[in-house]
């Protein structure tokens, strides 16, 4: 009996068809040589929900003379590959809206050099947490170069 049910399953089997494993780039149809790059991750706001700020606190540009830096970059992704959206001066005010889970990297809303005290949007509650998109440029940065300051 067993040998009937092999020699009925034997064809097939000998018809089905194979796919490679490994490093088949045609399997997967990209191009495995190609380096991965970190894109672009919105800063999202409103995260404390509907009866807070969209943006929580407020933080200041800190520490960057000891390192030997002379400005902090703010990134388009938590990743310090990630692509540069302006730079900051040691003192620059912006709005901290959210974190990396391993508390890493803070989202912030940047305002304007010349206009510091500007709320781009973040100090009024909004009714569902969103990626930002108001007037200030937004982003990422180092959580060693920020210290949190009152709203």
């Amino acid at each position: 009996m067993k040998l009937l049910v092999l020699a009925l399953c034997l064809p097939l089997i000998a018809c089905s068809q194979s796919r490679g494993v490994g490093n088949d780039t045609g399997l997967f149809g990209t191009d495995n040589g190609t380096a991965m790059t970190p894109g672009m991750r919105p800063v999202r706001v409103g995260e404390g929900g509907p009866t807070f700020n969209a943006c929580a606190t407020a933080g200041q540009v800190v520490n960057l003379s000891p390192s030997g830096e002379t400005s902090l970059p703010v990134r388009a992704a938590p990743f310090v590959e990630a692509d540069e959206v302006v730079r900051l001066a040691n003192g620059a005010r912006v709005y901290i809206c959210t974190r990396t889970i391993d508390q890493r990297w803070q989202g912030v809303v940047v305002p304007p050099a010349d206009a510091p005290d500007t709320d781009c949007g973040v100090l009024a509650p909004v009714e569902s947490p969103r990626g930002y998109a108001g007037p200030c440029k937004s982003g990422w940065v180092s959580s060693a170069f920020v210290r949190t300051i009152s709203n």
